[in-house]
């Protein structure tokens, strides 16, 4: 029987080999003291109440207020204590209980002593010197080793989730954690000032700079739940177009999650996929504008009724326009009715003129109209709708778009 080994669980395994390997080498021959075991003690209980407090990132992985701690004990300390607090810090997984996973704990194990060893060479090699006082400081050395952190903690964990969610490194780098760049090199002056402290004062005096931390986790935390309520209300709006119509019931979901994945198949970036989403979610919110009589009418439409439900998209996008992060996903709503033989509404736009996003709503949409039972029809099977897809590829709809639509279907078959 053959044992089939992920590409991401092969990425976990061989980081956190290199973690542990690092962890012995900066352990093996170390100076070991009671005073050292007590500085040991109180950076590692610091850090793990630090990484105890963490706000989850959009695409996996987290922010903590970890990174000060650690800093501030490879500058006190050196190396060995460094290493081995960050590492440490991995050990906050368990307050999960049950849902912990060992796989997950060794990772982030493996990730802190890669990130943290990385950043003590770079500091080491531009001069810096463990701090004893203000004079032993150097500025050049300290910003550059929290740079060597952050830019290896962070892609070694974009790597990992971006083996997850078949994407690019850079991508999903980008998408998830460049916003936090700017927070981190915020972090950079409180973990000097804890190491700065700790020498000059004393011990006790540190744990006065967590406020401040805890101050930057709530500024983290409040991003994040901006995030997920922009979000929460854009699927309220399309709940509430949905709401007039049985008949199309979790109809944005579904297209939220095929628009998402053909998107993704079709090469584009975590964001622009993210913006096509959006607009899959929100494509009929125009229908708000259009009498009820028209939307549940169960025979033909006259040929003013259906220049009234032509105006959807542009009302629609309309709405859609108000909101400043939506501009993007204003113009695929705008134009998701166009066809790509140019017969469409609202412009009669051509081929590749049409937005890519409106040319993927296009096809799910009606993909998932057909297989929907209507007032005045019954759903047609998968199959059938595949076959009407197919026959109608490089007329109504882009044919690319549908050879990636059926991939994804297929994918989710299986």
């Amino acid at each position: 029987m053959k044992i089939r080994v992920s590409r991401v669980d092969l990425y976990i395994y061989f980081v956190t080999a290199a973690g542990l390997i690092l962890l012995a080498i900066w352990t093996i021959g170390a100076d070991f003291s009671w005073e050292m075991g007590k500085s040991f003690i109180f950076w590692v209980s610091l850090g793990l109440i630090a990484e105890l407090f963490s706000v989850s990132l959009p695409y996996g992985g987290s922010v903590t207020l970890g990174f000060p701690v650690i800093y501030a004990t490879l500058l006190t300390q050196g190396p060995v204590l460094g290493v081995w607090v960050a590492s440490f810090a991995a050990l906050t997984e368990l307050k999960k209980g049950k849902k912990a996973e060992i796989k997950k704990i060794l990772f982030d194990c493996g990730q802190f002593a890669i990130s943290t060893s990385g950043a003590w060479l770079v500091y080491k090699h531009t001069g810096g010197v463990i701090i004893r006082s203000i004079a032993s400081v150097s500025i050049i050395p300290l910003g550059l080793a929290a740079l060597a952190y952050f830019v290896l903690n962070s892609f070694v964990v974009s790597a990992a989730l971006a083996l997850q969610k078949n994407s690019s490194v850079i991508d999903m780098w980008s998408n998830n954690f460049r916003w936090a760049t700017p927070n981190y090199l915020a972090q950079t002056p409180l973990g000097f000032l804890m190491a700065l402290i700790y020498f000059q004062i004393s011990w006790w005096a540190v744990t006065f700079m967590m406020f401040p931390l805890f101050i930057a986790y709530w500024a983290y935390k409040l991003y994040m739940d901006m995030r997920r309520e922009h979000l929460s209300v854009i699927q309220a709006l399309a709940a509430a177009v949905e709401a007039r119509d049985p008949y199309t019931e979790k109809h944005s979901q579904r297209m939220a999650e095929y628009a998402m994945a053909t998107a993704r198949a079709m090469g584009l970036s975590i964001y622009s996929a993210e913006v096509v989403r959006y607009a899959a979610i929100l494509h009929d919110i125009g229908k708000i504008g259009i009498p009820d009589h028209i939307l549940s009418k169960s025979n033909s439409l006259t040929e003013q009724e259906w220049n009234q439900i032509k105006k959807h998209s542009t009302i629609g996008a309309e709405i859609i326009k108000q909101i400043n992060s939506l501009s993007d996903a204003s113009k695929i709503v705008y134009h998701h009715h166009e066809r790509y033989d140019g017969e469409g509404y609202p412009d009669g736009l051509k081929g590749e003129s049409i937005p890519l996003g409106s040319r993927i709503i296009a096809v799910i949409d009606a993909y998932d109209a057909m297989t929907s039972r209507r007032p005045y029809r019954e759903a047609l099977s998968k199959e059938e709708a595949i076959m009407e897809l197919k026959k109608h590829a490089g007329t109504q709809f882009d044919r690319k778009v549908v050879e990636a639509f059926l991939k994804v279907l297929e994918r989710n078959a299986t």
